[in-house]
């Protein structure tokens, strides 16, 4: 008998991990699982798997970086690799593809499309022989195994990972119970990413559709611009001209005039309204010139005003919202007044929080004596990731589409993510001796949009 096709699932939701393990499972392949892309890269240094089943949003190393990494490897290059996400399009499609994925499946995959999956890297075999009873054709496979987990008197398969501890004897009631509930937070968590997928997508296509009104707006501003004012280097020249035709003409006047005193003085009348004319003149182009070097000192100021700019925001909202949107168009409105023409360069960073709660009910800080070892939840419900996307709301999003201000070859805006596990703030050490106020300062400090520039 032929040895059982490998397998290898990469995503870091327990939930998602255990119900695509059991359908692979009812192909006849041996299943294992990691829950991050890094984790996958060491396993592949001892193993090799016949198929890898990558999911694209995770914490620290997303699947597009993954896949990429593991193709530019030649000893793991030949290794098909399926992404499965719940982001869709022939963009995500196409750039899947062009970094070496053989396709791309949806997180709440049918066994069908599975199967088809399957087939076509030649690692499909025959299913179960069991019939499915008519009334359970309909039903997911997502549905089968919570169901297979929730019922105490059918003994499932224990699922297990690399590193997991594993417990003497069945789960009793009290641990399915549990159990279960940690299945319905990982989901409630999966379906935040699915909407906040849904309104990058939203705001992706609202651009689409306003982007040729606002090429055309762009155009008649362009046509109807008032242009801009002279530099000193023009106001010398013009001052030199004006002072040289009011030479000449004196000259003139003084070789070609008449001895009679009443021509001496048409000649002096002349000569002392052309001087007071230029002397004119010089004034006005002083107070243009002073005007011009005030708007310059103004200029730098706004620069190192904007070089200068965090943004501090709560815990309970997303980076890019709110009272930092507002923030973001005035700081681009004031830019735009000095004449700036560059890049605006957003840099979210999300603190690790110390929270109570959960998902269903919410999360919410805890009195602020509690030992931060004691804390239910460490992390950012909001932002579960450090995607940009995950860091952005539907307001800011159209304002990036929708403002006039925004030019690629005059200002410009780009956000990117920092890190969580490269921190602005240390945090203290997290054992029973630090309380979730030490903790929840340093988190807070480190939950800040952070503005910087970069002039043409």
């Amino acid at each position: 008998m032929s040895e059982p096709k490998h397998a290898l699932v990469v995503d870091d939701s327990r939930s998602a991990r255990l119900v695509l393990r059991r359908m692979l499972e009812k192909y006849g392949l041996k299943v294992d699982t990691v829950n991050s892309g890094s984790k996958a890269l060491e396993f592949l240094k001892n193993n090799r798997p016949d198929v890898i089943f990558m999911d694209h949003m995770m914490p620290g190393m997303d699947g597009f970086e993954a896949v990429k990494a593991i193709k530019s490897n030649p000893e793991t290059a030949t290794i098909p690799v399926l992404m499965y996400t719940s982001k869709g399009g022939d963009l995500y499609l196409g750039q899947a593809r062009a970094l070496g994925a053989v396709g791309v499946l949806p997180k709440t995959v049918a066994p069908a499309e599975l199967f088809s999956a399957l087939k076509k890297i030649g690692l499909a075999i025959e299913r179960r022989k069991k019939k499915r009873k008519p009334d359970d054709e309909g039903a997911s496979e997502r549905a089968e195994d919570i169901q297979a987990v929730s019922v105490p008197m059918r003994a499932a398969p224990r699922f297990t990972e690399p590193g997991m501890r594993q417990q003497a004897g069945p789960m009793d009631e009290s641990q399915l119970d549990a159990h279960f509930r940690r299945l319905l937070e990982e989901q409630s968590v999966e379906f935040r990413k699915d909407v906040l997928l849904s309104m990058e997508t939203v705001a992706r296509q609202t651009s689409n559709r306003l982007e040729k009104e606002l090429d055309e707006k762009l155009e008649s501003l362009q046509q109807t611009k008032v242009p801009t004012q002279t530099g000193p280097p023009l106001l010398t020249v013009l001052l030199t001209v004006l002072l040289f035709i009011s030479l000449i003409l004196s000259f003139y006047m003084l070789s070609n005039r008449e001895t009679t005193p009443g021509t001496v003085a048409a000649v002096d009348g002349a000569m002392a309204s052309e001087t007071q004319r230029a002397a004119q003149a010089i004034n006005e182009l002083n107070a243009l010139y002073a005007e011009r070097t005030n708007q310059l000192g103004e200029s730098w100021l706004m620069t190192g005003w904007a070089l200068n700019q965090e943004f501090v925001y709560p815990y309970n909202e997303l980076a890019l919202d709110k009272q930092r949107v507002d923030a973001v168009e005035q700081l681009l409105e004031k830019l735009s007044a000095t004449g700036y023409s560059g890049k605006i360069i957003l840099e979210t960073h999300v603190g690790q929080f110390c929270l109570v709660g959960n998902q269903e009910k919410g999360f919410h800080l805890p009195p602020p004596d509690m030992t931060v070892d004691k804390c239910e939840f460490t992390g950012n419900p909001v932002q579960p990731t450090d995607s940009v996307a995950a860091h952005q709301s539907l307001r800011f999003a159209n304002f990036i589409s929708s403002s006039l201000l925004l030019r690629e070859d005059v200002i410009s805006i780009e956000v990117v993510s920092a890190s969580r596990e490269d921190p602005l703030f240390v945090y203290p050490e997290k054992s029973d001796r630090t309380t979730a106020h030490d903790w929840n300062h340093a988190a807070a400090e480190n939950n800040r949009v952070v503005v910087r520039l970069e002039p043409r």
